[in-house]
């Protein structure tokens, strides 16, 4: 009898070390604070549209839309279109960022600058074959009584301010969210006048942000956010190129003094005590030529 309760458990435990051998093996990855920040132009374009389809979904009646591009936005003056062709490359950024919201199930009304840009890129992208349309601000008729979509302006401008904002309320009268994709309305204050900016704030003010991606050339940083997150603010890992840290997160959007300051103290060396050292007189005047620099 032991002899074969022997044989018995023998057999059983190598079928146990049989199994236990055949068993997958889980491979735990641990997720990086910066795994949220998009790979590429593309990638961002396409998490900008699912946010934004999200917060619709919620309810959110106005979003706005922040995908500025290093080469093509300078933090102090707004858009740079130095070169011929940038134009069309924002153009082309609006264009893949309707058709993703296209995807994720909305019907769209694309509203550019003006005439002559809806008219060219109406033409350049086919039509209605390019599945959504294309309007201006100027139309008459944007927003008729059958509207039933999102409305989308690409890149709105100061001087369509006005147009904007009445078209917006017909719009969220109608039930209908409104899209602003990379709005121009606060890039410069030079000719505006006090009663324009207030008007400007005030209705921005009523949007809610569900994506944005802005650059910090400064600081080699960026202020992200992604509906329904958080604001925050990355730097660049120095001990791993290519990747970055979480600084903070914040209700609301950092910028101005406050940004600075949170960016100084986060850059600050720690001191023998573990505590953030004191600037030197050398840290403080770089820090000086560098807000002469932005």
């Amino acid at each position: 009898v032991n002899a074969r309760a022997r044989a018995a458990l023998s057999t059983r435990a190598s079928t146990e070390d049989d199994a236990d051998a055949e068993a997958p093996k889980l491979t735990i990855t641990k997720m990086r604070d910066d795994d949220e920040l998009p790979d590429n132009l593309f990638d961002a374009v396409g998490c900008a549209a699912r946010c934004t389809s999200a917060a619709m979904k919620r309810g959110i009646a106005g979003s706005v839309v922040e995908l500025l591009i290093p080469e093509l936005w300078d933090p102090m003056s707004g858009n740079v279109m130095s070169e011929s062709g940038d134009q069309l490359k924002v153009w082309e950024i609006s264009r893949e960022f309707m058709q993703q919201l296209v995807k994720n199930g909305s019907k769209v009304r694309a509203v550019f600058p003006d005439a002559g840009a809806a008219a060219m890129l109406k033409a350049r992208w086919g039509g209605a074959d390019c599945g959504f349309e294309i309007a201006s601000v100027d139309d008459r008729a944007l927003v008729g009584e059958d509207f039933d979509g999102v409305l989308v302006f690409a890149a709105p401008d100061p001087m369509s301010l006005e147009k904007v904002q009445r078209a917006t309320g017909r719009a969220n009268e109608l039930g209908c969210p409104v899209v602003l994709l990379n709005p121009r309305l606060a890039s410069g204050d030079a000719g505006v006048g006090l009663n324009v900016r207030r008007m400007r704030d005030n209705f921005l003010g009523k949007m809610t942000v569900t994506y944005s991606l802005r650059p910090l050339p400064w600081c080699n940083g960026s202020v992200f956010k992604a509906y329904p997150g958080q604001w925050k603010l990355f730097l660049e890992d120095t001990e791993e190129p290519g990747r970055f840290r979480l600084i903070d997160e914040f209700a609301q959007r950092p910028a101005g003094e406050e940004l600075d300051d949170i960016v100084e103290q986060a850059l600050r060396p720690l001191g023998d005590d573990g505590e953030t050292a004191e600037k030197t007189t050398a840290q403080k005047f770089l820090s000086v030529m560098k807000d002469m620099q932005r």
